[in-house]
This record gives structure tokens, sequence and C-alpha cells, in this order.
């Protein structure tokens, strides 16, 4: 069982490279975080506060342009005269052509009985049937006489050929191959061992003093060192560039935070405090006054339309005698009021409005 390895103790030279690299690292990285904070806030708000509203709203508006009036005019302009043209006209239509087809069918059938298959089956049985039992016997005497003819004709005269003329010969041409074949490997053998390995052997020692010697001291003393200290130099400016980064955004983080205090102190609370002096001191009892002016008013013209009323009632008995034909009118419900207040109270139960004319004159009016 291996013992586990330990991570690699770390020279002075990575230790000398590291800070360096941070302070580098951390100068270059730190503007692009700032800029890519930044901009993922404002991605950020812009969805949340201009595109996901628009989406939803023009995502309303293609379904009530393009989808819902497709929509009703399917369900209430092309469906009810589909529904009502499938059950009053195609399914009789429908039921008409079924059953005219059965009753074909029925008629068809009669008719393939009565005309063609009763005829069909006296000629198989009286003519077809001797006529098939004719030609098979046939068929089979012919096929008897090939077969002897093939058999004695062909057969046994290959069979005989090939026993008496091929083997002989092939046997004769098997053992001239064989010998053939043995003087060429033993004269191959001795070629292999007296020239091809020896020169073989001459050229691999070149190749190995030649070639492989040089690449290999190469290989060892000088790309090795080369790539470990490129593989240390590597890992430590990737290492930085995450610990920048990580540095990076809270120092971003910072910056915005700051800069959130600096607006909300410098706008936020002056607009805020602004509003709320202006609600309370401006708005407020501009809107109260404002309420109260409408009453008084309302006021007012209710007691000059009662006044002008009453005139005009006067102008009248004066002029034609009698009383004035009743003006056709809604009722009008009085709102009450609180005791020592001039607010409508809406839950209250209603009463008669105070008229200074008396009640017969309203009666009258």
């Amino acid at each position: 069982m291996e013992l586990e390895r330990g991570p690699e103790p770390e020279g002075c030279l990575t230790a000398a490279i590291r800070i360096p690299v941070r302070i580098v690292v951390l100068v270059v990285v730190l503007p692009v975080r700032m800029v890519w904070d930044a901009l993922s806030w404002t991605g950020r708000q812009l969805y949340r506060y201009l595109l996901a509203p628009l989406g939803r709203a023009l995502g309303f508006l293609a379904m009530a342009v393009f989808v819902w009036p497709w929509v009703a005019l399917w369900r209430y302009v092309v469906v009810p005269p589909v529904r009502l043209l499938y059950r009053w006209v195609l399914t009789p239509f429908g039921c008409g052509i079924a059953a005219l087809v059965r009753w074909t069918g029925i008629a068809l059938g009669w008719f393939g009985r009565t005309l063609i298959g009763i005829p069909a089956r006296r000629l198989y049985r009286w003519v077809l049937t001797p006529l098939g039992h004719g030609i098979a016997a046939l068929v089979r005497w012919t096929g008897i006489a090939f077969a002897w003819f093939v058999h004695y004709g062909i057969v046994v005269p290959a069979v005989w050929a090939y026993r008496w003329i091929l083997t002989p010969v092939g046997h004769a041409v098997t053992w001239a191959v064989l010998g053939l074949g043995a003087v060429i490997g033993w004269l191959g053998a001795q070629t292999y061992r007296f020239l091809l390995k020896p020169l073989g052997m001459v050229i691999a020692a070149l190749a190995w003093w030649l070639v492989a010697c040089p690449f290999i001291g190469l290989w060892r003393y000088v790309l090795v060192p080369v790539g470990r200290a490129l593989r240390v130099v590597g890992r430590e400016i990737v290492d930085a560039v995450g610990v920048c980064w990580r540095i990076a955004g809270y120092i971003s983080r910072a910056v915005g935070r700051g800069l959130k205090w600096l607006g909300w102190n410098l706008v936020g609370r002056p607009v805020r405090a602004a509003w709320r002096w202006s609600y309370a001191y401006v708005l407020a009892p501009a809107g109260r006054a404002a309420a109260e002016v409408g009453r008084g008013v309302r006021a007012a013209l209710r007691s000059a339309r009662v006044t002008v009323r009453e005139t005009r009632r006067e102008v009248w008995w004066a002029l034609f005698g009698g009383q004035a034909q009743a003006e056709v009118r809604e009722p009008v419900r009085a709102r009450a009021r609180t005791l020592a207040s001039n607010t409508t109270v809406p839950e209250a139960a209603p009463e008669p409005e105070i008229s200074p004319f008396g009640r017969n004159t309203a009666k009258q009016g």
C-alpha cells in the first residue's frame, strides 16, 4: 500500500514570484471587476424595471392582437357553423352514404355468389383440377429424366476426372510449391542473419548516439526545468487571478456600498425630507383647503339652485295663478352630518335637509 503524498514544498523562487505577480494582477483585474460589477448591476436593473415589464406588456399586446381575436373567431364564428353543418348536414349525408354502400355491398355479394362463384367452382372442379393433375405428372416424369441425365452424364464423369486427373496434378503442384518455398525461406534467413541484422544494429547505434541521446539530454536538462518553472509561474498567475478577482469583488462591493451611502445621504435623505415637509405642510393643507372650498361651493350652488327654483315658482304664481306643474326629477337623498361637524358620514342614517321655506313650500315645489 503506497503512502499518500503530501503537497510539494514551495521553494524561495515560488515565494519571490507570488507577491509581485499578485500585485500586478490585482492592478490589472480591479478595473475589469469594477466594470463587470457595474455592467451586471445595470443589466439586472434594466431587466427588472425595463425589459421584464416591456416583455410582459408586449406579450399581453401580442396575445390581445394575434391570439385572442383568432381564438374568438374560431370559437364564436367558425366552430358553431361547422358544428351545425356537421350535425344537420354531414351526419345525415354520411349515414345515407353508409346505408347506400351497405346495400350496394349486399347486392354485389349476391351477384358475385350467384353469377360468378358457382360457375367458378364448377370450372375449378371439372376443368382446372384434372388439367393440373396432368401437368403435375408431366413435370414429375420430366424431372426424373433430367435427374438421370445429370447424374450419369455430368456427375459421374466429373468425379472420375477429379479422382484420376486433377488430384495427381494438384499433389505435384503442391510439392513443387513447397520445395520452392523452402529454398526461398533458407535464402531469406541467411540474408537476414548475415546482412540485414548487422546493418540494423549499425543503424540503431547511429540513431541512439546521434538522435536519441541529444534529444534525451535536451529534454532532461533544458525542457523539463523550463517547463517546471513555467508551470510554477502559470500556477501562481492562475491563483493570483482567482485571489485578485475575489479581492476586486470585495473592493468593488465596498465602493458600491460607499456610493450608495453617499447617494442616500446626499440626495435621498434631503429629497425624502423635502417630500415629507411639502406633503405635511403644503400638499395636505392645500388638499384639505380645496376640499373645504369645494364643499362651500357645492353648498352655495345648492342654495342658489333652491332660491332660483322658488323665485321661478313665485313668478309663475304671479303671472298665471294657481300652482305650477311639479317638476319631474329623481329624488335626492341627503347625506347626514355628525353633530358639531360639517363632515358627512356615509355610514350614518340619512335625514332631510333643513329648508328656510318650510315643509309645505317644499311639497308644493
